[in-house]
């Protein structure tokens, strides 16, 4: 007999469209439902998420042509430290942001102190013979005058006429030089009068001293060029502000 319900009914039958509803909702209680790439379930000819897809390169691997990071090409051949694989001749850290290869005109520079030394004595050996009169106090006075005029011709050579020509001399010019300051920014004119005082202290011996200084600098610089912070470099290069990471920093090394 039936209980707790209508006569004739049974207790166990499910209501109508109870079934239908559990069946067909997806999300409660049955398989899930719909077309391809619902579900969790990728669409037809696709590989299944989280797998690299046929031809696609996978992440954090280099790709084909490209340099991988930390290994950038030519890096360890310029700046590798001494005694590691890897170094060049432009070893150690750099002092200066001018490329040392610009530095290399050792031969240049040879000849143009050479022009430079016979312009600049032709105007000297004019004054002095022009200058040297008299007897007595007329000559001291006019020795004295020679002395002060050709200091101020060499200050006017060596400094004056290079700061006002971009750091040549007219040597320099003719064979394709400029001084520049270390940091890669133009030479000022107290650099250019300290760089040219060892010319007068050292002048039977200035271009001896001058080449094996040089051969022995890592820059190519003499004497006056380490007191004074500057370089000898191409024409080509132009004169620019060196980063402040650069400017006055380390001392000038050698190969």
């Amino acid at each position: 007999m039936p209980q707790g319900g209508e006569p004739g009914q049974p207790r166990d039958t499910p209501q109508a469209g109870a079934g239908q509803q559990r069946e067909g909702t997806p999300g409660q209680g049955g398989p899930p439902q719909g077309g391809p790439g619902q579900g969790g379930m990728p669409p037809p000819g696709q590989q299944p998420y989280g797998q690299p897809q046929p031809g696609q390169p996978q992440y954090g691997q280099p790709q084909p042509g490209q340099p991988q990071y930390g290994n950038a090409p030519g890096y360890g051949e310029q700046y590798a430290p001494p005694g590691q694989p890897g170094g060049g001749p432009m070893m150690g850290r750099p002092i200066s942001p001018v490329n040392e290869l610009e530095t290399r005109v050792t031969g240049r520079r040879v000849v143009q102190y050479i022009v430079d030394a016979i312009l600049f004595g032709i105007i000297t050996a004019l004054v002095s013979w022009a200058l040297d009169r008299g007897h007595g106090g007329v000559h001291a006075v006019l020795y004295i005058v020679l002395i002060v005029i050709d200091v101020l011709w060499y200050v006017l050579y060596w400094a004056y006429w290079p700061f006002g020509h971009t750091g040549q001399t007219v040597g320099m010019q003719l064979m394709g030089l400029r001084v520049i300051s270390r940091d890669g920014g133009p030479a000022s004119f107290a650099q250019l009068v300290i760089r040219s005082i060892l010319l007068v202290l050292f002048t039977p011996l200035s271009l001896l001293v001058g080449i094996i200084t040089m051969m022995f600098s890592r820059y190519r610089q003499r004497v006056g060029d380490h007191m004074a912070k500057t370089l000898v470099v191409r024409s080509s290069v132009e004169p620019v502000q060196a980063p402040r990471e650069y400017a006055g920093a380390g001392q000038a090394g050698t190969r």
